[in-house]
C-alpha cells in the first residue's frame, strides 16, 4: 500500500534555511482530527495500515524502561498533544526522529546514543512536534504521494527500516522528495524552542544538537566515510546552529540547563550502552564510533564499558595494530571494578588464536567465575579440555 510504505519514509528531515526571528503558536489544538471531507482522512487511515506494521516489526524496540524514558521527555515537551501522539522506538543506529500527521512518533536509537542530556532530546522532539503542529507533515505526505512512485517509496522503506543504503543518486532523489521547505523548518526550529521553553527545557540545547550532528560529519568526510542519512537531507547546518543561539539568547536569556537532565540520560544510555554500541560498530563506520566512544567517556558512561566496545570495535576492524589494540582494551576492561566479564571470554578466543594457551585458558576460567550460568559454558569447557 503506497502511503503504508510512505510512512517509512517520513523520518527524514529537511534543507535548512536562516531563520528570521518571529513569535510562532501552533496551528492546530491538542486532539486535532481531520475533518470528514478532507482528503487527509484517507492519509490517516492508510497511515494507520503502517503503524500496525510498525508495531509488528523486528526493529521496535519494547524495552520498557528506554520506551518510559523517551515517552516522559515527549511528553514533557509536547504538554496537552501528548496524548494526541504514539512513541515507537526504532532499533537503527543511525541519528534521526519523526512525527506522521496522524501522530506516529518514530524515534532511532542512534539519536539517544547522540544526544547529551534530557534537553538535547527534547531539542529534537520539539522540533518533530512543530512539524506536527504546523501540518507540515501533512503537507510532506501530499507531496511525496503525488511525486513517488510505489518502487520508490519501496526501496526508501527498506533504507528506514533495515539500514541498507541506496545508491546516491537514488537517495538524492528521494530525499529532495521529502524534505520539507526552507520555511517550514525555519518555523520548526524556532517554534520548537518555545515547546522546549513550555516543558522546563533549556532551549540552547537545540545549538548543542546540532553542534554534535555537524561534528560528526565534518569529521566523517575528512576520513572519508559515507555521509549520514542526516547529511544528505540537512546542508546549511552551521547555518541552523547560528540561527538558533541568535533566537534563543534574543527570547530566553534566562534559561539553564538542569544537571540531573543529563544525569538521567548517561544512566539510561549505561543501562542500554550494550546493544547500542553493538549497532554502531556493526555499521563498520569506526571514525564515527571512536568519536562517538570518547564523547561518551566525556559525557561519564562507565570507563569499563567503554574500553570493551573499544575493544570490540578493534577486534571487528582488523586493521594494522588493532589486535594489539583490542587486547589491551579488553583488558583494562576486564581489570575495571566491577569487571565487565565478557572481556575475558574475548581475551580467551583471542589468546586461543594467538596460540597462547596458558593466556587463553586463564581468561576462560576467569569468565566462568564472572558468569556461571553462561550460555557459552558448555563450549568453553570443550576449549578447556584441549588447552
Amino acid at each position: 500500500m503506497k502511503l503504508a510504505c510512505l510512512g517509512m519514509v517520513l523520518l527524514l528531515g529537511a534543507a535548512l534555511s536562516r531563520a528570521a526571528p518571529q513569535e510562532l503558536y501552533p496551528s492546530i489544538a491538542p486532539g486535532y482530527v481531520p475533518s470528514a471531507a478532507s482528503d487527509e482522512v484517507g492519509l490517516w487511515t492508510e497511515l494507520e495500515d503502517y503503524e500496525r506494521a510498525i508495531r509488528r516489526s523486528a526493529l521496535r524496540v519494547r524495552d520498557p524502561g528506554l520506551n518510559a524514558y523517551v515517552q516522559k521527555v515527549l511528553c514533557r515537551v509536547s504538554g496537552e498533544y501528548c496524548q494526541d501522539l504514539r512513541l515507537y522506538l526504532i532499533r537503527n543506529p543511525h541519528f534521526n526522529a519523526s512525527m506522521t500527521a496522524n501522530g506516529i512518533v518514530q524515534v532511532w536509537t542512534g539519536l539517544l546514543m547522540r544526544v547529551s542530556s534530557e534537553d538535547e532530546l527534547a531539542a529534537v522532539l520539539g522540533h518533530e512536534l512543530a512539524h506536527y503542529t504546523q501540518l507540515h507533515s501533512l503537507e510532506q505526505i501530499r507531496r511525496a504521494t503525488a511525486a513517488m512512485t510505489t518502487g520508490s517509496i519501496f526501496d526508501m522503506s527498506l533504507l528506514i527500516l533495515t539500514g541498507v543504503n541506496l545508491p546516491a543518486g537514488q537517495m538524492t532523489a528521494i530525499a529532495s522528495v521529502m524534505s520539507f521547505s526552507r520555511a517550514d523548518e525555519s518555523e520548526a526550529d524556532l517554534l520548537g524552542t518555545r515547546f522546549m521553553v513550555e516543558g522546563g527545557y533549556d532551549p540552547r540545547a537545540a545549538a548543542r544538537v546540532w553542534d554534535t550532528i555537524v561534528a560528526e560529519e565534518k569529521r566523517a568526510v575528512a576520513k572519508r566515510e559515507e555521509p549520514g542519512i542526516f547529511s544528505k537531507t540537512h546542508p546549511s547546518s552551521d547555518e541552523r546552529v547560528e540561527d538558533l543561539r541568535e533566537y534563543v539568547a534574543a527570547h530566553y536569556p534566562d534559561v539553564s540547563e538542569d544537571p540531573e537532565g543529563r544525569e538521567r540520560h548517561v544512566k539510561v544510555l549505561s543501562q542500554h550502552y550494550g546493544f547500542l554500541m553493538e549497532d554502531q560498530i556493526d555499521t563498520n563506520r569506526y571514525g564515527r564510533t571512536e568519536d562517538m566512544l570518547e564523547r561518551h567517556r566525556k559525557l561519564g558512561v562507565d570507563d569499563s564499558l567503554i574500553e570493551f566496545y573499544y575493544g570490540e570495535m578493534y577486534r571487528q576492524r582488523d586493521g594494522e595494530g588493532d589486535r594489539e589494540k583490542a587486547l589491551k582494551s579488553y583488558l583494562l576492561a576486564g581489570k575495571a571494578n566491577p569487571p565487565v566479564a565478557e572481556a575475558y571470554l574475548q581475551l580467551g578466543y583471542m589468546y586461543m588464536k594467538l596460540g597462547d594457551a596458558a593466556a587463553a585458558r586463564a581468561s576462560f576460567e576467569t569468565y566462568l567465575l564472572l558468569e556461571p550460568e553462561s550460555d557459552e559454558r558448555a563450549m568453553i569447557e570443550f576449549y578447556l579440555e584441549d588447552l
